[in-house]
């Protein structure tokens, strides 16, 4: 059943999300399958399975996207706002015409240029996953988040794929350290995740009201939880909210500024990557954003299989 069709402003390289999902060596939410790309999404108890498809040109694009399995009876209308969150319409032509100005900047971006973000389901999902993904390798952050969401288990199957979406709170919140051992994460982070989990279905914390907040008060709130940092708050808040700030801690940025901007190889200190970024002012995260993602599309290799 076609859901809705999008037109999101131009440009926008479809194929390029695609490609960076496909280096994703543990695919887990966001799914590449024949040529689509796949999400499950669990609104108001009703899980839907969804696909995504691109047509007419970069200039001129076209997202259908169509509902291929669900469980439950989803409500259309809050099932295509939860979509809208996920696939934002937001434009960068803004970033782009100051690129082109700068040419050390532009040669950086110009093989991204165009390249949609996809952000997390809830404010939760990717405060979760970007704890898992603290001081761990990024193949590895993946095969933990695949993990867990087969440990929880909240899946719908079509044609005999699983597809998956996030713990719940209080999935979480019930869970001990021992039953999450598995993620092959530090205790300390273990705890962190039940806790927050705990406090989000307690009522306790809200995380869904910094999506409404100024990024500065949501960046705020979140560094006054206990166990959050920087990076991990800049990382939550763009997945969540489209919040473009500069993780230059982050290790993958500190050797994708030093290649991309200096010619070099291995990590550059984090106070030389903000101070790279700090010049492009208003667009010092959206750079930074680029940057990343050209990164792991030229240092990761895609999966033999579109969907493993």
């Amino acid at each position: 059943m076609l859901l809705t069709t999008l037109t999101p402003p131009p440009p926008y390289r479809f194929d390029l999300l695609l490609r960076l999902l496909e280096r994703y060596a543990h695919p887990t939410l966001d799914i590449v399958h024949r040529g689509a790309y796949w999400r499950a999404l669990n609104v108001n108890g009703a899980v839907a399975l969804l696909r995504v498809t691109a047509r007419g040109a970069v200039t001129a694009p076209a997202l259908d996207v169509y509902v291929m399995a669900h469980d439950g009876e989803p409500q259309l209308p809050a099932l295509r706002d939860r979509l809208a969150a996920l696939l934002p319409l937001d434009s960068a032509v803004a970033f782009y015409e100051f690129a082109r100005q700068d040419a050390r900047l532009w040669q950086v971006i110009e093989p991204v240029v165009g390249l949609p973000e996809v952000r997390s389901a809830t404010v939760f999902e990717a405060l979760a996953q970007t704890i898992i993904e603290q001081q761990i390798s990024w193949t590895t952050a993946q095969r933990a988040q695949r993990w867990l969401v087969e440990w929880a288990g909240n899946r719908i199957v079509h044609n005999g794929l699983t597809f998956y979406t996030f713990p719940t709170a209080p999935q979480l919140a019930a869970a001990s350290v021992d039953d999450l051992t598995p993620l092959k994460i530090t205790f300390k982070r273990i705890n962190l995740l039940i806790e927050i989990a705990r406090q989000q279905a307690a009522g306790e914390l809200d995380l869904e009201r910094l999506k409404h907040l100024s990024p500065e008060a949501a960046y705020a709130d979140l560094l006054r939880i206990k166990g959050i940092g920087h990076w991990t708050a800049v990382v939550t808040l763009a997945r969540a909210s489209g919040y473009r700030g500069v993780a230059h801690n982050d290790v993958a940025l500190q050797a994708a500024v030093n290649r991309y901007f200096y010619g070099g190889k291995g990590r550059i200190p984090a106070a030389l990557v903000a101070e790279t970024f700090a010049r492009y002012g208003p667009f010092a995260g959206l750079a930074a954003d680029h940057t990343l993602a050209r990164w792991v599309l030229e240092q990761y290799p895609p999966r033999l299989s579109s969907f493993t």
